[in-house]
């Protein structure tokens, strides 16, 4: 019985936000896992990286997660820090994310 919310990580392979693909130079997806003592709870998702792209867009956006040959879809609040044409980036998930085709 896990006495705290346990975490699981993917690297992504790429990234769309808002419907363009984002160059990035490193980004990672990790789900968090609450618990209702056995029983999992409530699942949460986050997203972290950087790019160089100096357009990425704050603010709630759509979202593509590629993680090898999946691509995950969904909706996150994205808060971006630029500096000297670089950007850091967090996301938070809005709701699941979908796993789809093409």
């Amino acid at each position: 019985m896990p006495d705290r919310p346990t975490r699981e990580y993917a690297r992504l392979t790429a990234l769309e936000v808002g419907g363009r693909p984002i160059e990035i130079s490193s980004a990672e997806v990790v789900w968090i896992q609450h618990w209702n003592g056995d029983e999992p709870a409530q699942r949460e998702w986050e997203l972290a990286g950087r790019t160089f792209d100096p357009s990425l867009p704050d603010g709630a956006q759509p979202v593509v997660l590629v993680i090898g040959q999946r691509r995950l879809t969904g909706r996150a609040v994205l808060d971006v820090r630029r500096s000297d044409g670089y950007a850091a980036f967090e996301g938070v998930g809005l709701g699941g994310l979908s796993e789809t085709t093409g």
